[in-house]
């Protein structure tokens, strides 16, 4: 009679596991009332096509230092190290690129894209 019994409570408690996996995770939300993430306005297309529409302005070295320090976080020194430029030219490309992407994501006139020979050394 025991070994049964077991035998029913082990069953019910298998219902019960698989019942629970349907449901997910419960969560209080009162512990995410700050949560960052959740706080976040929901994705602007309208924005996201502007920006696609400005970066496509820029040149290609204005893109290249855009993007490695915006999306790949590197810093200054590193992109220098992997453009092989001198330190001063990446943070002038780094400045000027974020003046025409600005003029472009405005509609400003200086957004024309201007050309940079990536193959000049610059002497001082």
């Amino acid at each position: 009679m025991a070994a049964w019994l077991r035998s029913i409570l082990h069953n019910l408690y298998l219902d019960e596991k698989r019942r629970d996996r349907g449901k997910g995770i419960g969560a209080d939300f009162s512990e995410m009332d700050n949560e960052l993430a959740l706080s976040l306005p929901p994705n602007d297309s309208v924005l996201a096509t502007d920006l696609k529409r400005a970066m496509s302005t820029l040149s290609a070295d204005h893109r290249q230092i855009l993007l490695l320090v915006g999306l790949e976080g590197l810093s200054y020194r590193e992109i220098a190290t992997e453009l092989n430029t001198p330190l001063g030219t990446v943070m002038s490309r780094l400045a000027r690129a974020r003046e025409r992407l600005r003029a472009a994501m405005e509609g400003g006139e200086s957004a024309a894209v201007i050309p940079i020979s990536s193959g000049r050394k610059v002497e001082r």
